[in-house]
This record gives structure tokens, sequence and C-alpha cells, in this order.
């Protein structure tokens, strides 16, 4: 016991003796006071500790609150989690009910004139003014529907007119399956007539001009199997190029069906697939001249579609065979050939044409493209079931016939494409097959076919592909196209 207590418990001793005896005499007392003084009697024996403004404070204690700032947390945290399990099902209910809806919208452009180039889809001219006016449908349409209603538009056709250029376009939406495509074409409408009152867009529309249509999903796909190189999932939506990721060599990504839909696996009877092959018409493929050293009959080949060779979605039989007259098996020059089935494809979300670039298109290295096959996925092994794809860049040509590279072996005719570290590559049994590049309207175009390289991935020697761009006069003096 420290000192200063030992005082006070001497002074509460001797003050307090007449107290002790008293409170032992005495019967009236309550038995409490008595324990406790006897317990503690430098604490209770005194007459001022029992004073009765004491007790109150002693007894009636403040009982804590129900909400405490913890409880008070945990209870608001409920509240909100049940909410939003709540949100969540409603969303997941609305969007799972959600459903597409088209329309094909014409109208006139006035302040713009009608270009040759406008009538070959596959043209910088038509693809630079069709970008400009989906961008202008974009803006309108993102801006008054919250964004999410408004997919996609694609330009289908532009023609000439008197006085500016026609416009042929389909819209897509997504509305829950409750709405009628009538009472969404009078808001799709009212919005189009609104913006074009603003006088702030970059095309001036004639307003008279304007006809929106209701599609059907059959209708649409009809008039967009008119277009090349658009991709679409199996609910007729716009599969976006990002959605397009690693592959081939060293790689291990699987396509899904109908993400490279102009891709066919070309097999010769017996003893199956040989080469990759590019769908650019509804009869005729490209691929590569060298497949055919081994077999140029037509009838010892057919060609398939879809994302495995087994089982195929839809099987042809060859018809012809051209391969370039000026082909060079030592060198590799003019590695290209053209395939036509007995029989015509049906285009659909599974098959579909890619688009032939202009001649005249240029992809500054480093440009992102992609490469599709049904090849090995390590070098010397067996071919694969599924189909695989790869990201890979453009390289100059300058670069790719350094010393250390290609060694000057690259022409005009040639591409060069993959990394200069290796490892993401083409590879055997990809051979023919398809190098595309999306532009910024999500349309495809078939920039290579996959021609050679040393070995598969290696450092400093990318794939080499058939430059596609430099045979568009030749393509079209064989096929008209």
């Amino acid at each position: 016991m420290s000192p200063r207590r030992r005082v006070l418990y001497d002074e509460q001793e001797e003050s307090g003796k007449d107290f002790m005896v008293m409170g032992w005499k005495s019967l009236d007392r309550s038995r409490l006071i008595i324990n406790n003084c006897l317990l503690f009697p430098f604490i209770y024996c005194r007459p001022v500790e029992f004073s009765e403004v004491e007790y109150p404070e002693v007894e009636n204690q403040r009982r804590p609150q129900f909400w405490d700032p913890i409880r008070l947390a945990l209870f608001t945290l409920a509240i909100a989690a049940i909410i939003g399990i709540a949100i969540g099902i409603v969303t997941h209910f609305v969007v799972a009910d959600d459903k597409s809806f088209y329309y094909l919208a014409s109208f006139k452009v006035t302040n713009i004139k009608y270009k040759e180039k406008y009538g070959i889809r596959t043209s910088r001219e038509f693809a630079e003014r069709s970008h400009q006016i989906e961008r202008m449908m974009s803006r309108i349409f993102r801006r008054f529907t919250r964004g999410h209603r408004f997919i996609k538009s694609h330009v289908v056709n532009l023609s000439p007119s008197e006085d500016g250029v026609n416009v042929l376009m389909v819209l897509m939406f997504r509305y829950p399956s409750t709405d009628n495509a009538e009472r969404i074409k009078k808001r799709i409408e009212k919005l189009l007539y609104t913006s074009l009152n603003t006088n702030q867009l970059p095309l001036t529309i004639n307003k008279q001009s304007f006809r929106i249509t209701p599609l059907d999903s059959k209708k649409m796909r009809n008039l967009l199997n008119s277009r090349c190189g658009i991709r679409m999932t199996s609910s007729n939506m716009p599969l976006p190029a990002s959605s397009s990721t690693e592959r081939i060599m060293k790689g291990s990504k699987i396509a899904m069906e109908g993400e490279w839909p102009w891709q066919a696996s070309l097999q010769l009877i017996g003893a199956g697939h040989q080469c990759g092959a590019s769908l650019i018409s509804n009869t005729w493929l490209l691929t590569a001249a060298h497949c055919f050293q081994r077999n140029k009959d037509p009838s010892q080949w057919i060609v398939t579609f879809g994302a495995s060779v087994k089982p195929p979605a839809v099987k042809r039989s060859v018809g012809e065979i051209i391969i370039h007259e000026n082909y060079h098996k030592d060198t590799n020059e003019n590695d290209i050939a053209l395939i036509q089935l007995t029989t015509q494809v049906e285009y659909s979300n599974i098959v579909q044409r890619v688009c032939l670039p202009d001649s005249s298109i240029k992809l500054p290295p480093k440009t992102s493209v992609f490469v599709t096959g049904f090849g090995s996925i390590v070098d010397d092994g067996p071919t694969q079931n599924k189909l695989r794809q790869a990201r890979v860049e453009t390289i100059s040509n300058d670069v790719c016939n350094r010393k250390d590279v290609y060694d000057g072996m690259i022409t005009s005719g040639m591409l060069c494409a993959g990394f200069m570290e290796g490892k993401v590559d083409a590879c055997k049994g990809d051979s023919g097959g398809p190098l595309v590049y999306p532009d910024n309207r999500d349309i495809w175009y078939l920039v290579g076919i996959v021609s050679w390289g040393q070995s598969c991935g290696l450092p400093n020697k990318p794939g080499v592909y058939t430059r596609v761009a430099q045979y568009r006069d030749w393509i079209a003096s064989k096929i008209g196209m």
C-alpha cells in the first residue's frame, strides 16, 4: 500500500471510533452500511459518505445505447446488401429479357458529293465516309438512349443522288422484349428529328428523305451478308475486334464459333487437314500456292468451315484450283492460289466472307493483326482440331530484310508479322490461312496469307505472309473481284 493510502486509513480509524461503536449498538441502521463500515472503514464510516446524493449515481448508471456506431454501421451494411441483391435480381431478369431490334434507315446527305469509289465497298473512300456516318449516328443515339440501348450501325450502301449521296444503313438496338418495333421506331424518329433540328451535325441530312423500316433478324442478316468482314454472335449482334486475343505458337486461346467465320480447313481426302484458307465470296477462297505441291487435283480436296475440323459446321467439295503462274517454291514468291467450291455456301454467323483490302492499303509497323489456324502449337507438333488465334504485329520489310533476320529474302509481295523476340507465330498446318486486320469500324480485311518462316516462334524469325493487297489485280483477273 502506498504511503499516502496508509495515512488516509489511519485518519479514518481515529476520527471514526465513536461512530463505529454507535453503528454496532443501533439496530435501526442498514445491514449494508454496517457491513460496509466493518469491511471498508476508511470509505464508508464517515457520515458524509452516506448522503442521499451519492446513491442515484451508483444505482442508476446510464445504459449503453443500442444504436452505438458499430451496430449502426452493421445495420447499414445489411440494408445495403439486401438492396443490392434485390437490384441485382431485378436487373438480371430485365437484362436477360432484352431483345434485339433492327431497322433499315435510308436518307439523303446533301452537303457532300458522290464519288465513284463509294461504289466499291472495300475502297478507302467508302470506308472513311461510312465511318463518318456511323460515328454520327452513334453520337446521336448514345446521347439520348442512355448509351446501352443503341448497339451499332452499319452503312450498307452509298449511291449517287442529284444533290448529294443516298445512304442505306442498318441500326441495331437492345430493348426489353415487352417493347414492340413500332413503338421503338417512333422513339428513334423523334430522336433523329430532334438532332437534325440542332444543326450541329457534320453532315446535312434532308429530313423529308428519312425513312426507317423495322427488320427481322433474317432480313437484317441478309442485308449484312452483302457486306464483307462482319462478325456476328449467335444472337445476331456484332462481335467487336477487342474480343480477339492470344493463340497459336505457344499460345492456348481457342476461338469460339463464329469468331473467324471466313476461316476454312483445306483437307486432302484420306490425309486430313493440310492448310488453311479464307472465304472471299460464296464460291471462292484464297490460300497459299505451296499447299498444292503434293496434289493439284481438285477432286482430291474438300473444304470445311467452323471452329473445329471435326465435326465441321459446313463441308464443300473443290471444283477448281488456280495457282499463281509465277509461283516459285525456292524463293516463296507469289505464294497465292484460288479455290472454287463446287457448291456455294450460305452466309451465316458461322460462315462469312472476309474483305479484300484496297491495293493502296498501308499498314505501318507495329499494327495489330490477327492470325488464325488449325496448325501446331509447338514446332513439329500435331495439327489441332480446334481453331486457334493470335495477335501479332506487322514488321517493316526493311527490318525483316536485315542480315540477322531474313537477309534480303523479303520481296514487295511479302509481309512480315510477329514479334522480334519470337514466341507468338503461325506454325505447321497454318499455311494458307488468314492474317486479318480490323479497321475502325470493326470491318475485317485479309491483309496476308500464311506463307513461310524459319521454324516457329524463333527470335528474329517472324512469320512471312503473302501481301494480299499486292495481288488485287491478279485476283480480279481470275474471278472478277
